[in-house]
């Protein structure tokens, strides 16, 4: 097999396995979801990228909700999103088969997002039910240490259904633009529509939080996504269903420059967005539409960093929550989570994408990640 190498998508965020670029034809996939709706745990299988054939499903570990995971050098990271969050850390021999390394408590609830700092020395957890996130420092190994430092929000936003308490939905780190080459954590809150920005020492102490970023009310902020090049943030509102363009000071502040839908101007259906990647050029953003119109939305980013939607494709399935791109493979994988299906899209030199013919089964996909 020839050598592979891995891409990320947001070059300032460490660990995010959403973009991968691949020389070798032949990609191994991991992919993981929640059990107590029909998996069973984190699942490996290849997928050769010049056929768009997949091999057989092998089940790696049985674990328990694996919603969200990270590959992090020798180690492989999954949340136990439950009401006593954990983060399992597993070593992978040489079947791919998962080893279970430790245990971790989140000291929260619902865990469901994990990143890395670019040095591999932190990761963070994003704490859904109790709206916190923890940080834990890592061992040589990379294994957590202790316990980790936890940040709490709290509020409440106009939507009484999702938005009746805080909830973390994603932390990661960003490098600022300023004297001090200035590191932090931001972490996006969809319960109180906002993002708040700590900014972490060299001892790796985290600071006071600040808000960065406010979105409209009951926007319920959930990922976002930096750019590649240059100073611009992009917001993904999970309950608007809308991207907000912003731009980032030196102090860690976010402006909003642009706001605009997510999906087709004559869509008139319920729609929630999920996930958001930007490719490696920073000329094209992809975000993924869950409910009456399950879909892929293409941006292209202009030399401004506002975005035009440029293309909306059927994700083949029921709630794409997650994709990921291979891009020097020129395909997209799509985890439809309630359809059980895996799908293959096409990028087209123009950034846009088109349905290949091929997909696979895999129980309530949630995560997809490469070996």
């Amino acid at each position: 097999m020839l050598q592979r190498k891995l891409f990320l998508s947001l070059t300032l965020i460490l660990g995010i396995t959403t973009t991968a670029s691949s020389l070798a034809e032949t990609v191994k996939v991991v992919a993981s979801g929640y059990t107590d709706t029909g998996g069973e745990g984190v699942y490996g299988l290849t997928f050769d990228t010049a056929t768009n054939k997949f091999g057989p499903t092998q089940l790696l570990t049985k674990t328990n909700n694996p919603s969200f995971g990270l590959h992090n050098k020798n180690v492989w990271y999954f949340v136990d999103e439950d009401k006593e969050g954990q983060l399992l850390s597993f070593s992978q021999n040489e079947k791919g088969e998962l080893n279970l390394l430790q245990k971790s408590s989140v000291s929260g609830k619902w865990p469901c997002y994990i990143s890395v700092r670019k040095d591999g020395k932190y990761v963070a957890v994003a704490n859904y039910g109790s709206g916190n996130i923890a940080v834990f420092e890592l061992d040589e190994k990379g294994v957590p240490k202790g316990k980790p430092q936890l940040k709490q929000h709290e509020g409440k936003g106009p939507n009484a259904e999702r938005q009746e308490s805080a909830h973390a939905h994603w932390a990661g780190w960003s490098q600022l633009n300023d004297a001090n080459k200035t590191t932090g954590i931001y972490a996006i809150d969809l319960g109180v529509d906002k993002i708040f920005w700590y900014p972490q020492d060299s001892k790796g102490t985290l600071a006071e939080g600040q808000v960065a970023y406010k979105a409209a009310p009951g926007d319920g902020p959930r990922h976002l996504a930096i750019h590649p090049q240059k100073p611009w943030v992009y917001v993904l509102n999970e309950l608007g269903n809308t991207l907000s363009v912003t731009q980032q000071d030196t102090k860690g502040h976010l402006t909003e420059i642009q706001k605009v839908s997510a999906l087709p101007a004559d869509f008139k259906g319920k729609s929630t967005a999920a996930h958001i990647v930007i490719s490696a050029d920073g000329k094209h953003l992809y975000t993924s539409n869950r409910g009456d119109l399950n879909s892929i939305s293409v941006f292209n980013i202009a030399d401004d960093g506002k975005v035009t939607l440029a293309q909306n494709i059927s994700s083949q399935g029921k709630l794409p929550r997650f994709f990921l791109l291979l891009e020097d493979a020129k395909k997209m994988l799509v985890a439809n989570q309630d359809s059980n299906n895996l799908v293959v899209l096409n990028i087209l030199a123009n950034g846009q994408l088109e349905y290949s013919g091929a997909q696979t089964q895999i129980p309530k996909p949630t995560f997809l990640g490469l070996q």
